[in-house]
């Protein structure tokens, strides 16, 4: 009987001691969820709340007395009838598990959030909760996400009204994605491209450009623009490429149609050319003219006098061989031949240059000084044009020097990609008005020169894709600087034979 007393009494104590520790565990579970950063609420059996923690009061605005217990408290969140409805019926379906579920809850004022919930009543079932859920406030992303579709959207319409067309790439040239506006023109369909490198598509020269845009873009981390011609349905189309670096070894190409422009720039040209030949015309009146009226004017001289006439011989003699010295130029302007680019060092090219003027720079007591970082640079190039611009302007040169003096050539590779080479001289100088006019047909800073020379000079280097550029100071000397690219494109060079020499009055100094 003892025993039993004793038994019994141990069995209470220790069904005492469960419930407090039960009563703890609850009261510790409560607070967790009761302080927890995401919302969490539960439901009791009856559909009734019996948990709203402070995250959801912060969030919606009802407090924890305002929604436990009240049977109306579903109104309050979901006021719509129909939207509420339709939650209660998706909850059916569903069941007490499920993720990710974006719910559109209305506020106490007013302000509608979209809170996603997921429900994990079956997997941690918890006393008393029939049903408990966590939730978390992606109002601000939703609203982020409805931005960037509505951009991306736009983005699109104004693409698709772009006669573009865009390509990505991995920086080994494999094409990964493309984009196709409005394009007029395929060289094959653009999904064509997907997964294969340009070369297994274009054609070889055109693949071989990409392929260099892209190792230049890698290795100086600068946009590239290349310019091509391609053959499509019969007739030749031109396009521009600008290559864009972009993150994680990326590349965009974007691609446009300039077959039009290069029409319109062909036209214009063909209207330099003929403003141009009116001005030839009328400077080879005017040249030729002042020759011929000394030989008229010593001819009727003869007429008149018949005797003492041997005099007259070297004159008239040396303004024929003024008449033919102005139209050797003409000729050399109006020749045809076709230019064969070869590969050449530019370095040797100047010291033979400088090994035929150096003979006249020695008689007017002026020293030729030749420069360079590397006697090993080669450029594809018309070699015999190249030394005709070199001739001409260290002649300038040794004109400018009346009382001697030295010409420096510096030779620089730059960037792997070109040459710039620099002819300074201590001359005379140029005013700068005057530096605008050079390279206009029949101007000229020489008292006897026709200008030619130096028109000439520009229309050769600007045929091998280069530029010239020149700065004076009176009474210091004369810069030219001369640029020009290691590889020239087969467009440039196709007809330079004499586009090189198709002459144009607005030559840009």
């Amino acid at each position: 009987m003892l025993s039993n007393l004793i038994i019994t009494g141990v069995k209470k104590e220790v069904q005492s001691k469960n419930i407090s520790l039960l009563s703890r565990k609850e009261e510790e579970l409560h607070t967790i969820l009761q302080n927890m950063p995401v919302m969490v609420d539960a439901l009791d059996y009856n559909g009734d709340f019996v948990l709203w923690n402070r995250e959801c009061e912060i969030v919606t605005g009802y407090t924890a007395e305002e929604i436990i217990g009240n049977p109306n408290a579903l109104q309050l969140l979901y006021p719509d009838h129909n939207y509420r409805h339709q939650i209660q019926n998706k909850f059916l379906t569903r069941g007490k598990n499920f993720r990710d579920w974006e719910m559109s809850l209305t506020c106490k004022n007013g302000e509608i959030k979209t809170i996603m919930w997921s429900n994990i009543s079956e997997q941690f079932p918890v006393t008393g909760f029939s049903y408990w859920a966590v939730g978390v406030d992606i109002t601000h992303l939703k609203a982020i996400e409805e931005q960037l579709k509505q951009q991306t959207s736009e983005l699109e319409l104004i693409f698709k009204a772009l006669p573009d067309l865009c390509f990505l790439t991995k920086d080994d040239g494999t094409i990964i994605d493309y984009k196709a506006g409005s394009p007029t023109k395929f060289y094959v369909p653009a999904e064509a491209f997907m997964g294969k490198k340009f070369y297994e598509i274009l054609p070889s020269p055109v693949a071989q450009q990409f392929q260099e845009a892209i190792r230049q873009l890698k290795d100086e981390g600068k946009n590239v623009i290349v310019e091509y011609p391609l053959t499509i349905n019969g007739s030749i189309d031109f396009f521009e490429a600008r290559c864009l670096p972009l993150l994680q070894d990326k590349i965009m190409i974007i691609v446009r149609d300039i077959t039009e422009r290069k029409k319109a720039e062909e036209l214009l040209n063909k209207s330099d050319t003929l403003a141009a030949i009116g001005q030839l015309a009328a400077g080879v009146a005017h040249e030729v003219r002042n020759p011929l009226t000394v030989i008229k004017g010593f001819i009727q001289l003869f007429q008149i006098n018949k005797e003492d006439q041997e005099k007259y011989f070297d004159l008239m003699l040396s303004e024929i061989e003024r008449i033919e010295a102005i139209l050797q130029e003409f000729l050399s302007i109006a020749k045809t031949d076709e230019i064969n680019t070869e590969k050449k060092n530019i370095y040797q090219i100047f010291k033979n240059v400088v090994s035929l003027i150096n003979t006249k720079a020695i008689m007017t007591n002026i020293q030729v000084e030749l420069f360079t970082d590397s006697e090993e640079i080669i450029i594809e190039c018309s070699e015999n044009q190249l030394k005709q611009v070199f001739i001409n302007i260290l002649q300038n040169s040794i004109e400018a020097m009346l009382n001697g003096g030295k010409i420096s050539i510096h030779i620089k590779e730059i960037h792997k990609n070109g040459v710039i080479i620099s002819v300074i001289d201590e001359g005379i100088g140029i005013p700068e008005e005057r530096i605008k006019r050079l390279g206009e047909p029949f101007y000229s800073t020489k008292e006897k020169g026709t200008g030619i020379g130096l028109m000439l000079s520009y229309k050769i280097i600007e045929s091998h894709q280069g530029t010239i550029s020149i700065m004076s100071e009176v009474g210091v000397g004369t810069t030219v600087t001369i640029y020009l690219p290691k590889m020239q494109s087969k467009q440039s060079l196709s007809n330079c034979d004499d586009r090189c020499i198709s002459i144009r009055s607005n030559i840009k100094s």
